[in-house]
């Protein structure tokens, strides 16, 4: 574990075999199908972050990929003047920690939002198993894909208005299996590093959702958002 990690490793005994989310994790993807003495020597662990504290920073050594099982991670590049330039959230499912695969050692630092739970797959174990698991290895795309996506609209986002932003984050968190009517949205991050994600001063955010529900198009419950009209949302993005 690197010594920038303040976090406590939990389990280390295979603990995709008996998890209920094994079916839908890379995690368990990971181990599917393997002997057991093959699936055995694949040393998933999982680990709790406390709000606040880091999972990795920017160039520690790259050995593990990371699933989140609960809570909710930010990742970020420190700029030249010191701040911080939010590159992402990871939320429960999510991965984090994908430049693993290529690099060396993480581009970016991951910080937890609030107490969060992971499991920290080793990353050779990840490239051997692209290698031999058609289905593991389209997962592991899947990913890179949604990354992809994230980026360019990163470079798309500067000609767009923050009506825009906004909706078009708020419609990238809904889930692959929500129908757009009555969905919550789950918004761990705080209001200002929402407002460094998009680019955007922290009163524009509040402006903008104060907006949205006076359409009716979302309501706004602390940490969670409801879904009014997701296509107004959609159309909006």
């Amino acid at each position: 574990m690197s010594t920038s990690q303040q976090s406590t490793a939990v389990s280390a005994s295979q603990p995709c075999l008996d998890c209920s989310r094994k079916s839908r994790c890379l995690g368990g993807l990971l181990v599917e199908g393997m002997p057991a003495d093959q699936a055995a020597t694949v040393a998933v662990t999982r680990m709790v972050v406390d709000k606040g504290e880091h999972l990795y920073r920017a160039d520690d050594k790259a050995d593990y990929l990371y699933v989140v099982r609960g809570g909710a991670l930010k990742t970020y590049v420190s700029s030249i003047d010191g701040n911080e330039e939010i590159r992402g959230f990871h939320l429960a499912e999510e991965v984090a920690g994908l430049d693993a695969i290529c690099q060396p050692s993480f581009r970016s630092s991951a910080r937890a939002l609030s107490r969060t739970w992971v499991c920290r797959l080793p990353i050779t174990a990840v490239r051997s198993r692209m290698l031999e698991s058609g289905s593991f290895r389209d997962r592991i795309l899947a990913n890179l894909g949604r990354e992809f996506d994230r980026l360019n609209g990163m470079l798309h986002r500067e000609r767009c208005t923050a009506d825009q932003r906004v909706a078009s984050f708020l419609v990238s968190q809904l889930k692959s299996d929500q129908t757009d009517e009555h969905a919550e949205i789950q918004l761990p991050m705080s209001r200002v590093d929402l407002a460094r994600y998009l680019d955007l001063a922290t009163e524009t955010i509040s402006r903008v959702f104060t907006r949205l529900q006076a359409r009716n198009i979302l309501r706004s419950r602390g940490a969670v958002c409801e879904v009014v009209d997701g296509d107004a949302l959609r159309a909006l993005a």
